[in-house]
């Protein structure tokens, strides 16, 4: 009897032990902490790619202006472009071929060499960028002296908003 006792008495004391260790919070463990949300504006720009008016066939100059491009926008200071073709020339990628629809001649494109807002080029997800400030035209040129057959020459360029 007396060995049942204390078995008894052992099985209490280990349920309330075992009780310690029940669910429960635990004091002295209590602490705050806050963040601060913020949500921006969402980044925008508008871009406008434009021919230039009078384009006559025929011989081409190094430099002539064919389009120009404008990048607008209130928040973003600068860009990125790229002219989007199967042949891109050079390793900054400035330049490119672009190729008449009915003729499938090609002539040899880029951006002016004397835009002042050139910020040279960078690169990203593996292409190369020519940078540019925003609100600022760039003129896209004839590179190099060429002979141009009357044609439509499809020109698209692929633009970026650039964080410096």
């Amino acid at each position: 009897m007396k060995s049942i006792k204390k078995l008894i008495i052992a099985s209490a004391l280990s349920m309330m032990a075992a009780s310690c260790y029940a669910d429960g919070f635990l004091p002295d463990t209590e602490q705050q902490k806050s963040v601060d949300i913020s949500f921006v504006a969402p980044e925008y720009f508008t871009v406008s790619l434009d021919q230039v008016p009078g384009l006559v066939a025929g011989r081409g100059h190094d430099g002539m202006d064919i389009a120009k491009l404008t990048v607008s926008s209130g928040s973003i200071k600068e860009f990125g472009a790229r002219g989007i073709s199967s042949s891109i020339l050079g390793s900054t990628g400035s330049e490119w071929k672009i190729t008449g629809r009915n003729s499938g001649k090609s002539i040899i494109v880029g951006f002016s060499t004397n835009v002042a807002t050139a910020r040279g080029p960078k690169m990203w997800n593996g292409e190369t960028w020519s940078t540019f400030d925003t609100n600022t035209p760039v003129n896209i040129v004839i590179t190099g002296d060429q002979d141009i057959p009357p044609d439509t020459y499809p020109l698209t360029v692929d633009v970026v908003g650039y964080r410096s």
